[in-house]
């Protein structure tokens, strides 16, 4: 098992001091790859500050262009060969059009902020890039292992009338998918492949590379 230890910052900060990495190429993911994901949200709404976390599973499977995140009592499954996303809970299920492609590199607009060890010598070495193309209004980093490209954290920033900052970390993450029926869709309550012509683009920001969240 690998297993990574990323803290959540703000603005995507770290205390660990960079070192040179002459690898700083965007690199890859593996194909397939899980764990656990925690979310931290920090928003400010009509001048109100709001704090929420959230410890989830998440899979993901670019052989089979799919994604599945579970949290509690809910499970959202985009499929990218249907460009659609199911987000299953309580026995209902509701679908929104996805509207870009599953990535599986570094965006190649992302741009090498610098190399950090965390945990000291013998700690993880991971490569931090800054990606400005989500939306005019929204900046984010994201950081992966310099050895395997491994996510590690996320974090997005959302500025404007009411600015939020989301930080996803991904820890003891595994090159492998245990149970691939996680991605399976219920139908009912989910609509059958026929009806997904009805299918209603809901707008909304690019939050995450690779999660959606409910």
């Amino acid at each position: 098992m690998l297993t990574f230890v990323a803290i959540a910052f703000l603005l995507g900060a770290t205390i660990a001091a960079p070192v040179e990495d002459p690898n700083t190429s965007p690199c890859c993911t593996p194909m397939q790859w899980s764990g656990t994901m925690r979310s931290m949200v920090d928003s400010v709404i009509d001048g109100k500050l709001s704090t929420t976390n959230q410890t989830m599973m998440f899979y993901y499977d670019y052989n089979n262009k799919k994604t599945a995140t579970v949290g509690k009592g809910f499970r959202v499954v985009g499929d990218y060969n249907k460009m659609v996303t199911y987000t299953i809970a309580s026995g209902t299920c509701t679908t929104s059009k996805l509207t870009e492609p599953l990535l599986n590199c570094v965006p190649t607009t992302a741009i090498f902020l610098g190399s950090y060890q965390y945990g000291g010598p013998q700690g993880v070495k991971v490569n931090e890039y800054s990606v400005d193309a989500f939306a005019p209004n929204i900046k984010g980093w994201i950081s992966y292992t310099a050895d395997g490209c491994i996510p590690v954290r996320e974090t997005v920033v959302i500025t404007g009338a009411n600015p939020s900052a989301n930080s996803l970390d991904f820890i003891d993450i595994v090159p492998s998918i245990k149970d691939p029926s996680i991605f399976d869709v219920p139908s009912p309550p989910c609509p059958k492949d026929t009806d997904l012509d009805n299918v209603v683009g809901v707008p909304m920001p690019r939050g995450s590379t690779f999660a959606r969240l409910p």
